[in-house]
């Protein structure tokens, strides 16, 4: 791969993009492992391309491996998903302190609904809706002519504005409603935590059969209430409950005594009055990159 001063040459002509091309693996791939190995994959190719295909436009380039490495790390997961076991959520973000990281860019809303699309959409919605690419260079990147990824990228446009959240709250109140749920489970209040869900409240949980939590999603307020507080009432000895900024909304994490450590990440979606969502992400594989992102957090926050 040549000596060391081809290779401090090429990372420094890289590492400007860098964060470009985390960004859109992230937005891609949805985990930042993965974008990790899709940047380093990238850097490599680009390592070992010939100057003349590099140079006519490093940022065209470096964007079209980027995104050709995310679709195909996109699309592998979505073949490990048919044997996965429960519901399958997106990874949650650590926001507070990510200052590389759109709170708009990951809003769990927005995550789910991109995980709704096929991975085609998904690539084609991406690249166009948050990175401008123009169809000819999408159709590079997905295999499909301009006219294909033009008709995709309509059906997938429909769809987000079709799902997405109906309600824009104010950070203040969907902070109040976080709180009160803390303060109702830690209590064991049974009434006060159904009357701050909504009738139809939906719990989802991701286990992904390495951690215990609802396989199905639980539906109603008196029953998911009453799950939740169940499942505070065996709550590991040893672990805490911290607040903090999950994809750019107040959130809950239950922590180990371990610095750092997360056993679960809790994520609710409200309309300003009552919560109508909760996403409880529980599963180790998808909590390791908030893990390490909380190691230097202090820890007197506990409840």
């Amino acid at each position: 791969m040549g000596d060391a001063t081809d290779q401090d040459r090429f990372a420094e002509v890289f590492l400007p993009h860098l964060v470009d091309a985390f960004r859109l693996a992230r937005w891609l791939a949805g985990s930042r492992a993965d974008a990790e190995d899709i940047v380093q994959e990238c850097f490599l190719r680009f390592h070992r391309a010939r100057p003349e295909e590099a140079v006519r436009s490093l940022k065209a380039y470096l964007g079209t491996i980027t995104a050709r490495l995310s679709f195909n790390r996109l699309r592998d997961q979505r073949a490990r998903r048919e044997t996965y076991v429960g519901e399958w959520l997106p990874e949650p973000i650590a926001t507070a302190d990510e200052p590389g990281v759109k709170a708009e860019d990951v809003s769990f809303a927005l995550l789910m609904v991109l995980e709704r699309l096929s991975p085609i959409e998904r690539v084609i919605f991406v690249l166009r809706s948050a990175f401008d690419f123009n169809f000819a260079e999408i159709g590079k990147v997905v295999g499909r002519d301009a006219a294909v990824c033009r008709k995709a990228f309509s059906r997938a446009r429909l769809r987000v504005l079709a799902e997405k959240p109906r309600f824009s709250v104010p950070r203040e109140r969907h902070l109040a409603l976080v709180r009160g749920f803390s303060e109702a489970t830690r209590g064991q209040d049974l009434n006060r935590l159904v009357s701050l869900l909504h009738e139809n409240a939906v719990l989802h949980g991701d286990g992904g059969g390495k951690a215990l939590t609802a396989k199905k999603p639980i539906i109603g307020g008196p029953a998911v209430a009453q799950f939740v507080l169940a499942a505070t009432r065996a709550r590991p000895a040893g672990t805490f409950v911290t607040e903090i900024d999950l994809n750019g909304a107040p959130g809950l994490v239950l922590r180990w005594e371990e610095p750092g450590k997360v056993a679960a990440a809790l994520l609710f979606e409200t309309d300003g009055e009552r919560i109508r969502s909760i996403f409880s992400i529980a599963n180790p594989d998808k909590l390791a990159a908030l893990s390490l992102a909380l190691r230097q957090q202090p820890t007197s926050d506990r409840n």
